[in-house]
């Protein structure tokens, strides 16, 4: 069945709660739904129903319930929502992470996908421009607290867009263009193009990961060396020998 109808808030909750105990535990069950929600068995029941019938997940009496291919990718939009809302109140609003949890689970549901993409842009813009920056989001801090801007900037004359330059990239951060593969955690990099036509190209393609795109390390995986990494307010798995087949401009 496909899946078309606007889910309510309350349903879009429930999908992403099954997400996250799926990946957590493979398989979700009504007592762990309840319990992540704080609701009680009969109120994920009949959200259960309701989700099934609409083609999100499949869901029987005493069974475990699992995602259908409409589900999961809901699922994963909610939570990039979320991420992307959080990520703007925090490192650009300055507002405490609890806060900026609560306002971002309000505002999931309703923000529009050119909205989205914009926020994204433009925290984006501001890790990689040197007149914005880690020192410009702590003079709005300082005037978001004292009302006082700081007085001068240190990067007034450093910021200039060489004519015709590939993509529009800041000179002072084309750095150098080495694989995914040797970032460490928690560098930044920029995506410059992937040569892989696997399946960790496929996806990057399909959340709309394109050249300039800002991937943060998260974790690297100490056994087999995949990459976890969050790109775009997706927070993705990539293969070692894939990330080789990656080149990026470390930040």
């Amino acid at each position: 069945m496909k899946a078309k109808q606007k889910l309510t808030p309350s349903l879009e909750d429930y999908l992403e709660a099954i997400y996250h105990i799926i990946e957590e535990k493979q398989a979700a069950r009504v007592k762990e739904i309840a319990k992540r929600l704080n609701v009680n068995n009969s109120s994920v029941t009949g959200a259960l129903k309701s989700l099934s019938s609409k083609g999100y997940l499949n869901y029987s009496p005493y069974d475990v319930i699992t995602l259908t291919e409409h589900g999961r990718a809901l699922a994963v939009d909610v939570i990039r929502r979320h991420e992307v809302l959080k990520q703007f109140f925090t490192d650009i609003l300055c507002i405490d992470p609890e806060t900026a949890d609560e306002a971002a689970c309000k505002m999931e549901h309703e923000v529009t996908p050119e909205v989205l993409n914009k926020i994204v842009k433009f925290v984006e813009f501001t890790e990689i421009c040197p007149r914005s920056g880690q020192e410009w989001i702590e003079g709005f801090r300082r005037f978001s607290t004292t009302g006082k801007p700081k007085e001068e900037c240190s990067h007034v004359d450093t910021c200039r867009f060489a004519e015709g330059a590939q993509g529009g990239r800041c000179p002072a951060f084309a750095g150098e263009i080495i694989p995914l593969s040797r970032v460490k955690v928690g560098e930044k990099a920029r995506l410059v193009q992937c040569d892989c036509e696997n399946g960790s190209g496929r996806m990057l393609a399909e959340y709309g990961v394109t050249a300039g795109s800002l991937f943060h390390i998260d974790r690297i995986n100490p056994e087999t060396d995949d990459i976890e990494l969050s790109v775009r307010g997706y927070h993705l798995v990539i293969r070692k020998v894939n990330a080789e087949k990656i080149q990026v401009s470390i930040c």
